[in-house]
């Protein structure tokens, strides 16, 4: 259907409900702006036209494409809160995965397969829809999304988990919120966090590039058979004082969660961190803003850190912080900032599921008091 729009000469669409004569933001408020079809009806054709109930051009405008028209384009940017350019050229890969999902999260369908079968054409995937599957056709579109491009942000989400696996959501509605996204770790705060890094003596150098090798050598995140193969850091769960966690390595958690938690000596939990695409300096989390760290292992030569340390003495210039130990501790400084967790329990045949929770688990972070020993990098095996 995304490509039958694609290549049409001209789209025309009926506002039924417009009364005519149409009036600016009526179109925003249409019935049609709510229908989980109708979004790839408004970004794949490169012409569309709009008509009131009475058939009449909306707003009078009788141009030969109202995507070229400034004026309803900016109300349709205003509705759905991209920019016009996105709308009036759309392409697949102009926008990020988790704003795609917001711009679906509000939209219905009559069935429910549908939700996740139009936006095949959006995120370009090579799902079939398969009427009878239910609820899981939402699960086979996002596990396809992360098997494909390794994005973690559609784990970050708050609410029901799905039956198809428990790190999805068992509504699409859930992204219509915008999760929490560390701010950008650069320039002087940077310096700063290296500064305390180094000038403390927590943390070795060998530990720091211990740390390194460990979060590097994650592979990314992909799903085999409904089985989500997660790179994290994982803190152990000691206990629960009411809703407030005591976690190895972390304080301050509070954890509200839609499933009963019960410690015993079979259930034992973990809170992990998932952004692992964050921590290497890739992208800014949630919302794919990329930073300047590299995560290569070429030592570049350049200096990274004039003046981030102590001197010995005052006649002794700095020497210059380069290549694998400058950027563990850029690494080392971002897994210290702030980060919404998942909970997870383990069961009994080795995997792990989500714990439910109805709002993010937020952890104040670890700052640079950073303990090798409460670091564990795994890749966890969940149902």
């Amino acid at each position: 259907m995304y490509k039958w729009y694609t290549d049409s000469a001209a789209t025309l669409v009926f506002l039924a409900e417009v009364s005519h004569p149409s009036k600016p933001k009526d179109l925003p408020h249409s019935k049609w702006m709510t229908r989980a079809w109708t979004l790839q009806e408004l970004l794949a054709p490169p012409v569309i036209l709009f008509y009131d109930s009475e058939w009449k051009p909306y707003l009078g405008n009788t141009g030969t494409n109202h995507k070229e028209s400034p004026e309803i384009m900016q109300e349709l940017a205003d509705a759905i809160k991209i920019p016009c350019g996105n709308i009036v050229t759309f392409s697949p890969r102009g926008l990020g995965v988790r704003e795609k999902l917001r711009l679906a999260s509000t939209r219905n369908a009559t069935y429910e397969e549908d939700v996740a079968y139009s936006l095949i054409g959006i995120f370009k995937s090579d799902i079939r829809p398969h009427y009878g599957e239910g609820a899981d056709s939402l699960g086979h579109l996002l596990e396809e999304i992360v098997t494909r491009s390794g994005d973690d942000t559609v784990l970050a989400w708050s609410g029901k988990s799905s039956s198809y696996n428990s790190c999805l959501p068992a509504s699409i509605s859930v992204y219509s919120r915008t999760p929490y996204s560390p701010p950008l770790l650069e320039g002087e705060a940077m310096k700063k966090c290296i500064t305390e890094l180094r000038d403390d003596q927590k943390l070795l150098e060998w530990e720091a590039l211990a740390i390194y090798k460990q979060i590097k050598s994650l592979r990314p995140a992909r799903f085999a058979s409904r089985r989500l193969y997660l790179p994290c850091i994982v803190f152990p769960v000691r206990g629960f004082i009411r809703y407030r966690a005591r976690i190895s390595g972390l304080t301050g958690v509070d954890v509200t969660t839609t499933d009963n938690i019960i410690l015993d000596k079979q259930r034992r939990f973990f809170l992990v961190h998932p952004w692992i695409r964050y921590i290497r300096g890739r992208h800014n989390g949630v919302n794919g803003e990329y930073l300047s760290g590299s995560d290569t292992d070429t030592d570049s030569g350049v200096d990274v850190s004039t003046g981030w340390h102590r001197v010995a003495s005052p006649h002794a210039a700095p020497p210059p912080l380069i290549g694998r130990y400058a950027r563990a501790l850029e690494m080392i400084a971002r897994l210290g900032q702030p980060f919404h967790a998942l909970l997870l329990v383990q069961q009994p045949g080795g995997e792990y599921k989500r714990v439910a929770a109805d709002n993010d688990i937020f952890v104040p972070g670890l700052g640079t008091d950073i303990d090798p020993r409460d670091i564990r990098a795994k890749t966890l095996e969940i149902l």
